[in-house]
């Protein structure tokens, strides 16, 4: 039995406690807050309650195996809810409301232009390949240069398409930039635009195609608080109201936490702080080299978003989730890649009230609404620019929705890059991490065992697999590459 720490209660946190737990060990979670979840968290105002973060699962068979290697059954722990349509695009000329059935996708798209149909179907068979062979490198470490000489690496190498980002990728299947943009903006889910993803992201979209999307009864934050549940009573602790004040390490070898100005000995620590964020802050620099607060500085990073959480007296007809494009959408993709700002903005509207009624009082209802934006290193001042960017969205809302929000707000509450920063420990309020560029991938991408510190270890957005609650969870899996179950378990 080894006597391990997780710093932070995020999803990567939670799911690394109930998995090592279950293999035996003594595991301790300490968390700043007072509540599970991290930037997935559940947010309240009053009655209502909010997902602060991700509002949508995935590719579902990565949190089942999760429960599955903690001794439990998810379907039973949860209430999932598929989401049909998936999800409603709202573009200047056109609105799309994909499910996961590629024939009525197909007709969908034959209906805007004809022809359409047989580009999608080119692109679901092309993506289904893809994702058949991209997949097997998610499930595994890659913790030296020559994964890349393994077998499933070189046959996956294809498909990669190295040379082409998400857009010119899709441009090469059909150039109809509506058709580009349905199946492209998901690489905000990375933080990156479709410009900026490598074309090997473009089996995202597929994921919500080909499986499907659902929501939690309660909201995605419900995960979190069933995950902690589970993890006490595979044995875990967790100590919440706890933040951890340094991550202790002699010798290249990390021995324990200071939380409180108190010295907890562990053989194992765990982070999943934000990554960034626990180099420069958790760990003195003396201990580091590749990754010292100057050479973290110099990385590429994701965007942020500006979050607007309503409380509303009624209940609206806009679908669960919804996405406004920009009247110009790609001019927005170029601004939003240069870290500027428009007034013509793109955005995402979650509300899940219609399909929930536990998120809000009977006949009104929680809906957030999300804007990606450039994160700090933009400059621009977060607590002035919100108020401009708040009554942009009111008004593209109602210009573009025919829904006037603003006489039906009860209460609300805004976050922003600075506040992902200076209250979620987000470096740069950068929500997605590290960006996804190639060259921050895979053996590139901090390692889940941390290469330069012994017994430390790395789950959630800023190592391999990357961001995104699948591959967060997935992080949580591969531990079990490094940390062998306790003796009596074995």
């Amino acid at each position: 039995m080894r006597k391990i720490a997780i710093v932070g209660a995020g999803p990567g946190g939670l799911a690394a406690g109930m998995i090592l737990s279950k293999m035996g060990h003594d595991v301790t979670i300490y968390e700043k807050d007072g509540i599970v979840g991290g930037r997935s968290k559940a947010l309240k105002l009053g009655d209502f309650r909010f997902d602060a973060g991700p509002t949508f699962l995935m590719y579902v068979e990565i949190l089942e195996e999760v429960f599955k290697k903690s001794g439990y059954d998810l379907h039973k722990e949860l209430n999932l809810l598929p989401i049909d349509p998936l999800y409603k695009l709202v573009f200047p000329k056109v609105t799309f409301e994909p499910t996961n059935d590629k024939l009525n996708n197909k007709s969908m798209y034959d209906a805007y232009i004809k022809g359409l149909g047989d580009a999608y179907i080119k692109w679901y068979d092309d993506q289904k390949k893809k994702f058949d062979t991209i997949t097997p490198l998610l499930l595994r470490p890659f913790d030296s240069l020559f994964d890349y000489l393994k077998p499933d690496t070189l046959r996956a190498i294809p498909s990669l398409q190295l040379s082409k980002t998400v857009y010119t990728s899709l441009k090469k299947i059909h150039p109809n930039p509506e058709f580009i943009h349905s199946l492209s903006f998901q690489a905000k889910y990375l933080g990156m635009s479709s410009y900026q993803a490598p074309a090997g992201f473009t089996f995202l979209p597929f994921l919500e195609h080909g499986f499907g999307l659902y929501h939690v009864n309660g909201g995605l934050n419900m995960i979190n608080e069933k995950m902690a549940e589970l993890f006490v009573k595979n044995g875990g602790k967790l100590i919440l109201n706890a933040p951890v004040e340094e991550i202790l390490v002699e010798k290249k070898i990390v021995y324990g936490l200071k939380v409180k100005g108190i010295t907890m000995k562990f053989d194992d620590v765990v982070i999943n702080a934000d990554f960034s964020y626990a180099m420069t802050k958790l760990i003195n620099p003396k201990h580091l080299k590749k990754y010292k607060p100057e050479k973290l500085a110099k990385k590429d990073y994701s965007i942020s978003t500006m979050n607007i959480y309503l409380a509303l007296d009624k209940v609206f007809d806009i679908k669960h989730h919804q996405v406004v494009f920009s009247n110009d959408y790609d001019l927005y993709l170029q601004k939003i890649l240069n870290n500027e700002f428009t007034d013509d903005l793109s955005y995402y509207i979650h509300n899940p009230s219609v399909m929930d009624d536990t998120m809000a009082p009977k006949g009104q209802s929680a809906l957030y609404i999300l804007a990606p934006v450039p994160n700090l290193r933009s400059k621009v001042d977060f607590d002035t620019y919100k108020l401009e960017v708040e009554e942009m969205l009111y008004k593209s809302i109602k210009e573009r929705l025919g829904i006037d929000l603003k006489p039906h707000i009860i209460d609300k509450l805004i976050i922003t890059p600075k506040d992902w920063q200076d209250d979620y420990n987000v470096y740069l309020g950068a929500v997605f991490n590290l960006s996804h560029k190639l060259s921050q991938m895979m053996h590139f991408r901090p390692h889940n065992k941390f290469e330069e510190i012994k017994n430390l270890y790395l789950v959630g957005g800023g190592t391999h697999p990357g961001s995104g609650l699948p591959t967060i969870y997935q992080s949580a899996i591969l531990l079990k590459s490094f940390i062998k179950p306790a003796e009596k378990n074995s």
